[in-house]
């Protein structure tokens, strides 16, 4: 039996208080209140990527979570797996409810800058206007549609906030004034971005930024650069 121990995340054992069905079997959490630190139990042998498969397809497959899955995968982006690869499957649902390791797209975002940077973000596939302002980094399509300066290539397209974009052109995110973060690094090796920007009190976008676009890896113990204690200096 394989194991992989948990070293982020932050789902409270509320997530559990809603009724399972009998025939599931599930982990609990030995430490009330996190799920920092758990041994997660894998199944022998590991599930093969078909073409229109989603996360949420395999874990009802096999009676788990969609985030049990996305997380001993190390999935940056839950939404996003490829047809050929290979899953590990958790051995037992662990909480099968959850979607805290989903990035939201908040369609009534109503901040307009990030706070201290990066101030580039460089585009991955299937990106949109609305879908890095909103899903990205919580803040308004206006905010970046009129931000200025924009990179030339936003601004030669001109695009619509449902246009999809060239993957590896720029676009401009707009900061906070008198806004600052510090910089640490932390190793991939279990959770989604999501789960790192929750811990660290930023946004998917951010760590993508600061990572050159990075968004999917099938190796673990991946070094990537966070932002964190982000502040209004003055």
């Amino acid at each position: 039996m394989l194991y992989l121990k948990q070293v982020v995340g932050l789902v409270t054992l509320a997530r559990l208080s809603t009724a399972l069905p009998a025939t599931i079997e599930y982990n609990v959490p030995s430490e009330a209140g996190s799920v920092l630190n758990l041994n997660i139990a894998l199944r022998n042998g590991t599930y093969t990527v078909k073409a229109n498969d989603t996360i949420h397809t395999i874990a009802a497959k096999y009676d788990v979570g969609a985030c049990d899955i996305a997380r001993v995968n190390v999935l940056a982006d839950p939404n996003y797996i490829y047809t050929n690869e290979t899953l590990l499957i958790p051995q037992i649902a662990t909480f099968p409810d959850d979607t805290s390791c989903f990035s939201t797209n908040n369609t009534e975002a109503t901040a307009t800058c990030i706070y201290g940077g990066p101030h580039v973000y460089t585009i991955l596939p299937g990106d949109t206007i609305q879908k890095i302002a909103n899903e990205r980094y919580n803040i308004t399509v206006e905010s970046i549609m009129n931000n200025s300066p924009q990179t030339g290539y936003i601004a030669a397209l001109d695009p619509g906030p449902y246009d999809v974009l060239q993957e590896g052109e720029t676009v401009k995110i707009p900061i906070c004034d008198n806004t600052a973060c510090t910089f640490t690094q932390f190793t991939f090796d279990y959770g989604t971005l999501q789960d790192y920007a929750t811990t660290y009190n930023i946004t998917v976008g951010q760590i993508m930024a600061l990572n050159l676009g990075y968004n999917h890896t099938d190796a673990t113990g991946v070094p990537l650069v966070v932002l964190a204690d982000c502040e209004i200096t003055s």
